[in-house]
């Protein structure tokens, strides 16, 4: 049977098959029974307390609801209140007018999502290049990286294309003390190496057959789960599933990127123990999750299937890894200062004098050589 081609709930183009289709129904009438409990609470727009609202976010916010409960879970309406009434359109016309992430974000534009009925559209690109360019110059020690253009769009289809409201989202995301982890989107992704090296962790102690099998192919958690970080998932699995996990995450926190990264190779892991080469393992887990449309199914396995993981476990985590990357950054710093002390000094050495000065800059310069050499094979 032909695959059906449908439009999800924020206008991706979906190939199904029929059991993905009833999987998506079933999804979709769930998500319908848990819009009537929210009811009660959306009229006051006030947040249900405790152990009920963790609970309803792990079922699902209804997309209607999503818009006012996302900018009171992750703190974005906080913010929006701390600062003054337009200081989104200021941080828009600053953007516009100084931010020097403008031509890479506008090399991107056409590149986010382009088979989205909204964001494939003059209109769509525009409010995304008005919010990445906020952002950057709302928050210019981070400025634009790659994997935002995402997680913005996404915010955009998810709040109903409100610009504004998006914006503070992605602030609420990424500012210092926000929800993602620190320096996840800096220059140099430090904070992407200390989560890849941190879910290595995890999947050791939770997946260690799995963890052996892509030690032994030489396959790094770093080629298939720095999308998922940096993106949210928002270019790995479906939108409706991705979304999902978003509910969690602004209700919990971090720790739910681990428990979705998690749940999908124990999902998985049969597959990707089968699999005799790292390609194969990247194709298979591409495939898996671009199909993976029971949300129900996945969340479920996240929360209930890999066990205790309490956010003291993974700060603990985080904090070795993050010791480690800074003394490796250090460690090419210096190396790459040898590296450049070296060529500045063969670079002059056609015009030294000869004689003993001259035999001594050789000597300095053969060990500042060595030197360098030492340092970055270690």
């Amino acid at each position: 049977m032909a695959p059906r081609v449908i439009r999800d709930t924020y206008g991706f183009a979906l190939n199904c098959t029929e059991e993905q289709y009833i999987t998506r129904q079933r999804c979709d009438e769930k998500q319908a029974h848990q819009a009537a409990k929210w009811a009660k609470y959306s009229d006051k727009k006030q947040l249900p307390k405790g152990e009920k609202l963790k609970k309803l976010c792990r079922k699902g916010i209804p997309p209607q609801c999503r818009p006012w409960v996302w900018l009171s879970l992750s703190g974005a309406a906080e913010k929006q209140r701390e600062h003054i009434a337009n200081y989104y359109d200021a941080m828009v016309h600053m953007g516009e007018s100084a931010s020097e992430f403008a031509h890479q974000i506008d090399l991107d534009l056409a590149r986010t999502f382009p088979a989205n009925d909204y964001m494939s559209t003059d209109e769509g690109q525009a409010a995304l290049r008005r919010v990445l360019l906020a952002f950057s110059a709302h928050q210019p020690a981070v400025g634009y990286c790659q994997g935002m253009n995402y997680l913005a769009a996404m915010l955009l289809l998810a709040l109903e294309r409100s610009e504004e409201n998006s914006f503070w989202l992605l602030v609420a995301l990424i500012d210092d003390g926000g929800i993602l982890y620190q320096g996840l989107y800096s220059q140099n992704l430090v904070g992407a190496h200390v989560e890849m090296r941190s879910l290595q962790e995890l999947v050791d102690a939770k997946l260690p057959r799995l963890r052996q099998h892509l030690e032994n192919l030489g396959c790094d958690m770093t080629i298939i789960a720095t999308d998922w970080f940096l993106c949210l998932f928002s270019t790995s699995l479906p939108s409706e599933t991705a979304i999902r996990c978003w509910d969690a995450l602004l209700s919990e926190g971090a720790k739910v990127l681990y428990r979705v990264a998690l749940a999908l190779l124990k999902t998985h892991e049969d597959a990707l123990l089968a699999q005799d080469n790292a390609g194969y393992v990247l194709r298979e887990m591409k495939l898996a999750s671009a199909s993976m449309h029971d949300r129900d199914a996945l969340l479920k396995v996240a929360f209930d299937g890999v066990g205790s993981m309490p956010m003291a476990r993974i700060r603990e985590v985080r904090s070795v890894k993050q010791a480690v990357v800074d003394v490796e950054l250090a460690r090419r710093g210096r190396s790459r200062s040898l590296r450049e002390a070296v060529r500045d000094s063969e670079r002059h050495a056609p015009f030294a004098a000869e004689g003993m000065a001259s035999l001594a800059d050789r000597i300095k310069n053969a060990y500042a050589a060595r030197m360098a050499r030492s340092i970055e094979h270690r």
